[in-house]
């Protein structure tokens, strides 16, 4: 990508994310949970892989990918052209400018997470995705060959709009937006019996007018997530109610080396 453009999309990424590349959390570190049976969950099985094995299980998927030739900090870096398990996880750039975007790059173990994940997205008609980013590249200081985590390693997304096909063979695109519909409040758990949307009209958020009445996109949005919690397709989920920094969009992540998972 010409250094213009990189500029250009970091910029967008830098508006769009905000405080996220501030300091961490003034809610504190968050609490994390062990399960006995953590090895068996597909997100420890993904996190585990090498860079071969992940590769062949994509091909056993028949999931197009694009292997990326050098990308620091990430094990087995692929683009996702074609989409993943009829999803298109993408930025908001136009295709051919996708093609050599480095915040559409993932690690391959992500990849597989966000096929299992694309099940759940199917269920609700879900057929795009966009991000903010997946992979971000790390500090030109980055040693050669040393790997990351979370964004700098290409092992976490930052959802913010889930797009549903067409009704009919429509044109009317419908969508679920995570500032407008999560309707979450700071602190608040998201799955379980105590969880449950703060209640606001669609009208108070960006995009009024979009998509189903609020108190159902709301439940559906949850409903998304918690699938995915049940299913322990990745390590991490950090949502709305985690902090003000994710107040628009769904992280999604895949973390290696750990016995733990996280959802706030």
């Amino acid at each position: 990508m010409p250094p213009a453009r990189h500029a250009a999309a970091a910029c967008a990424l830098a508006l769009a994310l905000g405080p996220l590349a501030a300091a961490p959390s003034a809610q504190g570190k968050p609490k994390v949970r062990y399960h006995q049976d953590w090895a068996k969950h597909p997100s420890a099985r993904y996190a585990a892989m090498s860079a071969a094995q992940c590769r062949a299980a994509l091909t056993q998927r028949k999931i197009a990918f694009e292997p990326v030739p050098r990308a620091p900090g990430v094990l087995a870096p692929v683009r996702l052209m074609q989409g993943v398990g009829g999803v298109l996880y993408r930025t908001a750039l136009p295709a051919h400018q996708r093609a050599d975007n480095p915040y559409d790059v993932f690690d391959c173990r992500l990849a597989l997470a966000l096929s299992d994940f694309s099940r759940i997205l199917r269920a609700h008609d879900i057929d795009e995705a966009l991000m903010f980013s997946a992979w971000r590249p790390p500090s030109r200081m980055w040693p050669e060959g040393r790997l990351a985590t979370r964004h700098p390693g290409g092992l976490a997304i930052d959802l913010y709009r889930l797009i549903k096909e067409p009704v009919g063979g429509g044109f009317a695109e419908d969508w679920l937006d995570v500032e407008r519909d999560f309707v979450g409040r700071r602190g608040a758990p998201v799955c379980g019996e105590s969880a449950g949307p703060a209640g606001r009209p669609r009208g108070a958020g960006k995009g009024a007018g979009s998509g189903p009445p609020a108190d159902a996109a709301a439940r559906e949005l949850r409903s998304i997530v918690c699938e995915a919690v049940d299913q322990h397709i990745f390590t991490s989920i950090l949502t709305p109610n985690y902090d003000r920094a994710h107040k628009n969009h769904l992280h999604l992540e895949v973390t290696p080396g750990v016995q733990w998972h996280l959802v706030r």
